[in-house]
């Protein structure tokens, strides 16, 4: 599988190509907060699966998860029954890469919180 980001591209350059691809139009800071789609929380998941890869420097799978995260929220906040475990194959991958996030996303009340620490994440 051909990579998505060329290397040697800076975290804005990715941030970019990835608002291109799927879409978004994300300021640099806060991008995976600011580009959160409640209704995209499985598109956003396979897409990482499909194309994360060593390219992608820390710090855009970093806003990468706040994305799903966030979307995660905010889809769990208008339907308290949405099937969260959607996020579960990304969290297991991601997770390992960006531990800083999870820290983030389970230290406080968001409403993603509870599941997270059910798969033993903190």
């Amino acid at each position: 599988m051909r990579s998505m980001f060329s290397p040697g591209l800076s975290v804005r350059e990715q941030l970019a190509q990835l608002d291109d691809v799927l879409g978004l139009n994300g300021d640099v800071q806060d991008w995976g907060i600011e580009n959160a789609d409640s209704e995209r929380v499985a598109e956003f998941v396979s897409f990482f699966e499909q194309h994360q890869d060593a390219q992608w420097s820390p710090h855009t799978v970093g806003e990468f998860f706040d994305l799903v995260m966030e979307s995660a929220c905010d889809a769990l906040s208008r339907e308290p029954q949405f099937p969260v475990s959607v996020v579960d194959p990304f969290v297991a991958r991601a997770s390992l890469m960006v531990p800083e996030r999870v820290t983030y996303w389970t230290a406080h009340d968001w409403p993603i919180a509870p599941h997270l620490r059910a798969l033993g994440l903190q």
